[in-house]
């Protein structure tokens, strides 16, 4: 049964797919661009640097080499770092869309049922939803009407 309650939920999540899905696939392509950044940046500064100051330095090809290896696991941590971030921000992305892809919905839904026959019905969204006010102005809008 919990099984079932989560796996409902887990669905629910994409209530507009189209929407929704624009949404991450931007906050996605800006991590993978700012993580190419990252990478052009890091390889353009450091490893030059690097290069620049270890030429002209009298240490031993073996620390050389190690300092080099450093700045590779650096580079590698860095780029995992940012696309880890990167994914969380989607997530939080999905997750705050669906707040406001809820409450279109849910609206979308109620002038359907309106549009159907039904005058009675009202927009009730959850207390963190977005768009209340819109939801309030419509209640609204619909009481003046029916009192005409």
């Amino acid at each position: 049964m919990a099984d079932q309650k989560n796996q409902g939920r887990s669905r629910n999540v994409l209530i507009m797919p189209d929407f929704q899905g624009r949404m991450i696939l931007f906050v996605l392509l800006t991590g993978f661009v700012c993580m190419a950044l990252n990478g052009y940046l890091y390889y353009q500064y450091v490893v030059d640097s690097y290069d620049f100051i270890l030429n002209y330095s009298s240490l031993p090809e073996d620390l050389k080499e190690q300092r080099y290896a450093d700045l590779l696991v650096f580079g590698t941590s860095l780029s995992v770092a940012t696309l880890a971030a990167t994914f969380a921000v989607a997530i939080w992305a999905l997750f705050a869309t669906h707040r406001a892809a809820g409450s279109v919905y849910h609206l979308k839904r109620v002038i359907d049922e309106i549009r159907a026959g039904n005058a009675d019905a009202r927009v009730h969204l959850r207390e963190k939803d977005e768009f209340q006010d819109v939801a309030r102005a419509f209640n609204e809008l619909m009481d003046q009407l029916q009192k005409n």
